[in-house]
C-alpha cells in the first residue's frame, strides 16, 4: 500500500505581497522559525524511518522554499529509496542552486506565477532553467487577463495557463 502524506508546518508566511493572500509578507519570531524547523525535521525523520512507499507533498502556508531547512529536507527526502515523489508549491522567488542536491526524478515543484510580484519574463526564465529549456510552447508575453500561471516542473515540465 502506498501512502500519500501531506505535511503542513506551523508557519504561514510568504515573501510576496499579493493583496488576496492571508500569508503575504508575514514575519515570524525566532522561536516560531525554530519550531517550524524542528517540526519539519521530525517529519523527515519519521518519513526516513517509515519504509512504505510514500509520496509526501510539503504544503506550507505561503512560500516554504525561502527557508533553508525546507530546501535541504526536500533534497534529502528525494533520495530515500521508498519515497516515490516529494513535492512543494513555490513562487520560484528562491535560489535554485539547491536543486543540484535533489533527485530530479523524485522532486517535483508546483510553480505559480504571481502577476504584480515578479516580472513574467523572470518567472519564465526560471521555469526554462528548471526544465532544461524544453518549455518551447510558453508564450513570450503573459496571456491577456492572466491571474495565475502554473508550471509543474520535475524535469518533465507541464505548463498550464
Amino acid at each position: 500500500m502506498d501512502l500519500t502524506l501531506l505535511y503542513r508546518g506551523p508557519l504561514a508566511s510568504c515573501d510576496y505581497d499579493c493583496p488576496y493572500c492571508p500569508f503575504a509578507k508575514r514575519r515570524h519570531s525566532t522561536a516560531r522559525l525554530r519550531a517550524d524547523r524542528a517540526a519539519l525535521e521530525r517529519f523527515a525523520r519519521w518519513a526516513a524511518e517509515h519504509r512504505r512507499p510514500a509520496l509526501p507533498p510539503l504544503r506550507p502556508l505561503g512560500e516554504g522554499l525561502v527557508r533553508s531547512w525546507c530546501r535541504r529536507t526536500l533534497a534529502e527526502l528525494s533520495h530515500l529509496p521508498h519515497i516515490r515523489r516529494v513535492a512543494i508549491q513555490t513562487n520560484l522567488s528562491c535560489r535554485t542552486d539547491w536543486l543540484g542536491d535533489a533527485d530530479p526524478g523524485t522532486l517535483a515543484l508546483w510553480c505559480t506565477y504571481h502577476p504584480g510580484q515578479t516580472p513574467y519574463d523572470r518567472f519564465l526564465a526560471k521555469c526554462h532553467d528548471l526544465a532544461g529549456g524544453v518549455l518551447e510552447r510558453i508564450p513570450a508575453e503573459p496571456p491577456a487577463r492572466l491571474s495565475a500561471h502554473t508550471a509543474t516542473t520535475a524535469r518533465g515540465a507541464r505548463i498550464s495557463g
